[in-house]
């Protein structure tokens, strides 16, 4: 019975894997783009936000009765502004690592 986990089997690459391409040079747009996706994601976590606002206000003033889809809105907004969180946070470290070394 063949190995599974060898190499050396029917499905193994003929040649070594390489990069698609040589690296690109840094763009001054790329930073451009990334500012505008980063703030256009905020504005959509904050309209998430609103919408969980807006279930939970129909809930409580009777207009609605719906109690999956409040937690279902609370928890996507929840979820989105973690995940948003967290990526400032790695950006934050990025920075500080880039700022500490030594030229």
């Amino acid at each position: 019975m063949p190995d599974p986990l060898s190499i050396h089997g029917p499905h193994a690459p003929s040649a070594p894997l390489s990069p698609s391409g040589a690296p690109r040079p840094a763009d001054p747009a790329a930073g451009e783009d990334f500012a505008a996706l980063f703030k256009s994601q905020l504005e959509r976590v904050s309209e998430m936000q609103g919408e969980a606002d807006d279930s939970l206000q129909r809930l409580l003033t009777g207009e609605s009765q719906d109690l999956t889809d409040v937690f279902t809105t609370a928890r996507k907004a929840e979820v989105a502004f973690s995940l948003l969180l967290e990526i400032r946070n790695k950006l934050l470290d990025a920075y500080e690592e880039l700022r500490n070394l030594r030229v």
